[in-house]
């Protein structure tokens, strides 16, 4: 496990000035394969306290994508900050002959509401179902998640690309058993990819997550003494403006 890196503090300034922010920083989506949506929303990083979605839709009839994207960044009376990357309402349907293939690609930031101890404890999951219209039929899929610079477990449905037997709804309920320990150094980014295959073999098939492919981080906050936010909340203000002027240099 590599050592924890500087944590930095976000003070009273920057939760000021997250508040007056009249737009939640959506995520930063883009969809590729058989079907194109350029790269949209944008990173963040999301304040304290804030949540929102997105939504995507490309293709028509029974060749598809659809989903939506909801994020959150909360914070309980205990002490305890909760990240959360959702992928929902999503389905993905394909028809006629030959695999076909889509990418869909999520970037989201977030604010730290403090100083973390130690580090944050994270996990993603992969629920839902593939809805065969016959046999012979093919739906595969995976997905990768990066927390900060840690790559989560892969977490993968059908790897050995079986064929469907005949009509039926197969569920996929997919995690990454033992949850991860990720070091957590300023604003917290998350980057999930989810990777789909389908081939009808003619007919029609589908794959859906109608609420259950989700990035969730568990972060831990030191109290600190009222006085010491006063003279920290400048630091912290350029601070997280110096993490996010970088992403953005580097096209992110």
């Amino acid at each position: 496990m590599k050592t924890i890196a500087k944590h930095l503090v976000v003070g009273s300034a920057v939760l000021a000035a997250l508040a007056s922010a009249s737009v939640v920083r959506a995520a930063q989506i883009t969809i590729s394969g058989v079907h194109n949506v350029p790269t949209f929303g944008s990173a963040g990083p999301l304040g304290v306290g804030q949540a929102g979605q997105q939504t995507f839709s490309s293709g028509s009839g029974n060749d598809f994508v659809s989903g939506t994207v909801q994020f959150s960044n909360v914070c309980s009376t205990n002490g305890q900050q909760c990240l959360e990357l959702r992928l929902s309402n999503f389905v993905f349907s394909a028809s006629g002959i030959g695999n076909r293939q889509v990418t869909v690609d999520i970037v989201q930031d977030f604010v730290v509401d403090g100083m973390v101890a130690g580090m944050a404890t994270t996990s993603h999951g992969m629920n839902g179902f593939v809805s065969f219209g016959s046999a012979g039929q093919l739906a595969t899929g995976y997905r990768d998640s990066i927390h900060e610079s840690t790559q989560l477990p892969r977490i993968a449905f059908n790897p050995n690309q079986v064929l469907s037997s005949g009509a039926g709804q197969p569920v996929i309920s997919r995690g990454q058993g033992v949850t991860s320990q990720v070091a957590v150094s300023g604003v917290y980014r998350m980057v999930a990819t989810y990777v789909f295959t389908l081939n009808a073999a003619g007919s029609v098939v589908s794959v859906h997550l109608p609420d259950g492919a989700v990035d969730q981080a568990m972060l831990v906050l030191v109290p600190l003494p009222s006085a010491a936010w006063a003279g920290l909340g400048g630091l912290a203000l350029a601070g997280v403006a110096g993490v996010v002027r970088r992403r953005r240099l580097q096209g992110v």
